[in-house]
């Protein structure tokens, strides 16, 4: 989590100060006064430490966004080593929250990560890596794209032909380039510029054959 130190002519401006410098909302901060008169400058020595819940505030976004949205569905969470999942359920707005190709669910899943991450201090620790579902679709989908990933890849190490895949956003390329991470025959890297941008599965020797 964040901490700071900071030295103030009162309270209040360490308040600010912090809220500005640490990007946190003040009630989100727990300010803890060291001493009073610093150097005899009538100034405030203030420890200033971020005191919130990064899970429950990603939780609690996702809920008021359901509620702001008019939809009826509820969130549950899920927390394993650095990596916490977001489930939302509804009772019919699933496919508007998933969106056409994805996009509203990405979007989702990029502001929560932006919410939960702003508390930690990243020059010390990595934060969390974040997750949102909506009724089981990415779950689905991911199994689906390891599945095609392992079809492909075997094929391309039979034939030794590199396959490029359809065009894919970041989150889907990343599952294939996981999924296929610690393959011996085969590698994987994308080309092509956003929202063009595609994933290639070629041989792992195919650039010293080309030289070759």
């Amino acid at each position: 989590m964040k901490e700071k130190m900071y030295i103030g002519k009162n309270l209040q401006e360490v308040e600010a100060l912090a809220v500005k410098e640490l990007g946190v909302a003040k009630d989100d901060m727990y300010f803890d006064v060291i001493s009073d008169n610093v150097e005899a400058r009538e100034e405030i020595q203030v420890q200033v430490i971020v005191d919130a819940n990064p899970v429950k505030k990603g939780k609690d976004f996702l809920e008021t966004f359901l509620k702001e949205a008019q939809i009826d569905g509820f969130v549950e969470r899920k927390m394993r080593d650095n990596v916490v999942e977001y489930s939302i359920t509804t009772a019919d707005a699933n496919g508007v929250l998933i969106g056409h190709n994805s996009q509203t669910l990405a979007a989702l899943q990029q502001i929560t990560s932006v919410i939960v991450n702003q508390y930690f201090d990243h020059e010390k620790e990595s934060g969390l890596i974040v997750k949102v579902d909506i009724g089981d679709y990415r779950k689905n989908r991911d199994e689906k794209l390891e599945k095609m990933a392992v079809r492909i890849a075997r094929e391309v190490a039979k034939t030794k032909i590199p396959a490029n895949l359809r065009y894919m956003n970041a989150y889907e390329r990343k599952v294939i380039h996981t999924k296929l991470a610690n393959w011996k025959d085969v590698t994987t890297h994308s080309e092509g510029v956003e929202p063009r941008r595609y994933l290639v599965i070629e041989p792992k020797n195919a650039q010293s054959e080309t030289k070759e």
